[in-house]
């Protein structure tokens, strides 16, 4: 009997260690090698999987990238497009050497498009090198508590020892979500931003997140592919007032399992919830320094701006009451605005061009408009 009872242990752990991911922690069955659910206000870790295993992070190396901008103070600083760049592999936006661009607007091709010549551009124009930013990558990584991430290059190209776990990546992008544009970028689903060179061109830029929209939480996060690292994601929601990080590093069916963490996360999710959560407008965000000549949309387009309209956004502003303080003045002055979160939104124009001669007038009067696609 004794030998029966030994015998069923000894399979029940064979079975604990062969069941899929997830399963034996009572969670959600991942094709991912290795996931977390973190909650984001306390950093707590409400569920995980192989979370502090060092994997290829692919392009959520991005986030990092995207912090170290944003804490840089030189956002409206323009930086030149070297040869180096240039040749980054795909995925890129096609620089071309000689070309400027704001860092503000690199940092929206960056973790929109997930430009690698963008991020490239960013790092030579901070660091001077790749290796100067991965030093300040890792530092600054160890600072924030990503203690096991080594980074190589600021685009998460497979390089050797460039690793990072779903834990470091979830407390990167915790950082991340308290400094200022690092969210507005994320929420934004499409837009158009200048190059600089003899002229000036917009390039069409579209976010890689399909959980953006149409999910039952508006999910917002930086996505990631290599062959070695599979897929990876890293992103938030917010349901009830909670909101959750989720990190999924070598995932075969990404979407089917951020859908799967969010909604044991959340617990029983409602079947169709709005998708725009409280407080997030539904107008894309769209960088400042908007130009007057526009150019045909990029190859890879697909038509999605054909019969657009466009209108103009001011903000975000540290705080809804200053957004609301500031739409009081524009009434007193005859304009309409919508309050949208922290921002504001004027108007609903046929053309970008349109949607700029008004932004012009604003500006005038001392405001700093963005145009913004409706």
């Amino acid at each position: 009997m004794v030998g029966v009872r030994a015998s069923g242990v000894a399979l029940a752990m064979v079975a604990a260690l062969v069941a899929p991911a997830g399963a034996s922690m009572g969670g959600p069955t991942l094709t991912a090698r290795s996931a977390i659910i973190m909650d984001a206000a306390s950093g707590e870790v409400t569920w995980q999987w192989n979370a502090s295993e060092p994997l290829p992070p692919a392009s959520t190396t991005k986030i990092l990238t995207a912090i170290l901008a944003l804490e840089s103070g030189r956002l409206d600083e323009s930086f030149r497009v070297s040869v180096n760049a240039s040749e980054t592999p795909p995925s890129k936006i096609n620089l071309r050497p000689g070309q400027r661009m704001r860092l503000k607007n690199l940092l929206y091709a960056v973790l929109l498009n997930s430009a690698n010549d963008a991020a490239e551009v960013v790092a030579e124009g901070l660091s001077g090198s790749d290796a100067a930013f991965a030093a300040r990558m890792n530092a600054r990584a160890q600072e924030l508590g990503a203690t096991t991430a080594r980074f190589a290059n600021p685009h998460g190209l497979t390089a050797p020892g460039h690793v990072a776990s779903a834990r470091d990546l979830a407390v990167l992008f915790r950082h991340g979500l308290q400094l200022p544009l690092f969210r507005e970028i994320l929420e934004t689903r499409s837009v158009q931003v200048p190059v600089e060179s003899a002229g000036v061109q917009w390039v069409s830029l579209h976010s890689h997140n399909r959980l953006l929209s149409g999910y039952t939480y508006l999910v917002i996060g930086k996505t990631g592919y290599t062959k070695p690292a599979k897929r990876c994601f890293v992103g938030a929601a917010t349901h009830d007032g909670r909101e959750l990080i989720i990190a999924l590093l070598g995932s075969r069916d990404l979407w089917g399992d951020a859908k799967k963490l969010f909604g044991f996360g959340f617990g029983a999710a409602p079947e169709r919830p709005p998708v725009v959560m409280a407080g997030i407008a539904p107008v894309p965000k769209v960088v400042r320094h908007v130009v007057r000549k526009i150019v045909a949309p990029s190859e890879g387009d697909d038509g999605e701006s054909r019969g657009a309209r466009f209108g103009v956004r001011l903000g975000p502003f540290a705080s809804r009451r200053s957004a609301a303080a500031t739409r009081s003045r524009l009434a007193q002055r005859g304009y309409t605005a919508v309050l949208a979160g922290r921002s504001l939104r004027l108007g609903s124009f046929s053309t970008a061009a349109l949607a700029e001669k008004f932004a012009k007038r604003l500006r005038q009067t001392g405001y700093h408009p963005i145009v913004v696609q409706l």
